[in-house]
């Protein structure tokens, strides 16, 4: 029997998220965030989503991540997603017309982006 397969996972100090893909072709997130302090102060929340295809989680990813998601760190990324989460770095500074006049932080965080889809490209 075939199991789900790991097809993205990014995180940051006190959480993450992974995303699979079953064998039908649907998605489901496996994540969780907190416990950084302690208990009380930073209770640890886990959750599960699930999703028709991995455009339906990229969009949700970046609406919840807002202009925040390239300093998140990727863990890994499925080849099949690599087209998508190109376009998002590529169109980043357009979508998001972000302020920053320091480009350079940015880019290397997109680089780690590049790095995990296996591109050493700008």
């Amino acid at each position: 029997m075939k199991q789900a397969e790991m097809f993205f996972e990014a995180g940051a100090n006190g959480g993450g998220e992974a995303l699979y893909r079953r064998p039908d072709g649907t998605f489901f997130t496996s994540g969780s965030r907190g416990g950084m302090l302690d208990e009380e102060e930073d209770p640890i929340i886990s959750w599960q989503h699930e999703y028709p295809d991995f455009q339906n989680y990229w969009d949700e990813f970046l609406r919840k991540n807002g202009n925040f998601w390239p300093f998140l760190y990727p863990f890994f990324i499925h080849s099949e997603a690599v087209a998508v989460i190109q376009k998002a770095i590529d169109g980043y500074f357009d979508e998001n017309n972000d302020p920053r006049e320091d480009r350079v932080d940015l880019e290397f965080h997109f680089n780690n982006w590049r790095h995990a889809m296996g591109r050493d490209h700008q």
